[in-house]
Formats: C-alpha cells, sequence, structure tokens
C-alpha cells in the first residue's frame, strides 16, 4: 500500500522520537506502554448478505442492538504484558450484576473516554502495572484524544515519572 508522503514523514519522525526516548533513558520493555480506547459494538450486523439477484428488499436479522456500544480502554506493555481492559459504560450508575473478574468497569452518560476516566485509568491501571514499585523510568504512548493532552494530564503524567509519546492523528 502506497502512503502519502507527508504520513510517512510523520510516521518516521515519531518513531525516531520514541526510539529516541527508549536509548536516551534505557527504559524496560516492562516500563513501555502503548494504551488507546476503541469503540466495542453489542450487535454488528454482517456485511455479507446473500439473497436472490432482483429481490426487492432484504431482512437483516439483528438483536436490536446496533447502536449500542461500550468504549474500551487496551493496554499493553512493550514486553507483550496486557494491562486490564478499562470498559465504560454508556450509563450514569454502576451494573448491580457481578461483573467478569479481570476487567475495571466504569460508567459515564456517552459511553466515551473523559479526561475524569482517564485520570481514573492511570490511577487504577497504569500506576498498578508489574515492576511500577521497582522502576523509575518509564514511558506512555497515547493517541491524540484531547483528554490525553491537557496541561493538568501531561502534569498527572509527569508527576508519574512517565515520558508522554502521542501518537500523531490518523496513526493509531
Amino acid at each position: 500500500q502506497h502512503l502519502p508522503s507527508n504520513f510517512t514523514k510523520k510516521f518516521i519522525a515519531f518513531q525516531q522520537y520514541v526510539i529516541g526516548l527508549h536509548k536516551g533513558h534505557d527504559y524496560l520493555l516492562s516500563q513501555m506502554g502503548n494504551a488507546d480506547e476503541t469503540p466495542v459494538s453489542f450487535d454488528e450486523p454482517s456485511n455479507n448478505i446473500i439473497e436472490e439477484i432482483g429481490t426487492k428488499s432484504v431482512i437483516i436479522k439483528t438483536l436490536g442492538n446496533e447502536k449500542m456500544c461500550i468504549t474500551v480502554m487496551l493496554a499493553v506493555l512493550a514486553d507483550g504484558i496486557k494491562l486490564p481492559p478499562y470498559v465504560i459504560l454508556k450509563r450514569k450508575t454502576m451494573l448491580k450484576d457481578q461483573l467478569p473478574t479481570g476487567i475495571i468497569v466504569r460508567c459515564q452518560n456517552q459511553g466515551w473516554m473523559s479526561t475524569d476516566l482517564m485520570k481514573d485509568w492511570l490511577n487504577i491501571i497504569w500506576k498498578r502495572r508489574p515492576g511500577v514499585l521497582i522502576h523509575k523510568r518509564r514511558m506512555l504512548v497515547l493517541g491524540t484524544f484531547k483528554g490525553y493532552l491537557t496541561p493538568a494530564m501531561k502534569n498527572i503524567i509527569g508527576e508519574m515519572k512517565a515520558a508522554l509519546a502521542v501518537v500523531p492523528g490518523g496513526m493509531s
């Protein structure tokens, strides 16, 4: 696939920045993390439909939840360790049902990551990952979500002694 030259230049600059941070601070792979949020749909209709040519209407079977979606913040360390998924439900109050172990669940009216939820993620997931108390140098790679890039958020990440690397827009 041919990529636009400006995309390639941005990618190479980002790659060089991360490699420079890694070499300059001698981060352990276990202290380099990459996190990003992604929407997850409950009912994804199939893209493949088999019907006779010329049929006037086609029925697509779904559960009726096509617009129901959650957000999941996923993170992995450079040594391959996956951090617990951080699930954001689109609701005001927490479910009373028993939730699966190994995931962190929060609620937000729109079901999206917010600055407050990002602070929570940093404290609940990033601050408690393996080896965090032993090693002082760490790097966190995040996307360009504006909630990550506020001065307050950069200060919190800096107070956790983590260098922040931001993936350029359109590359996450």
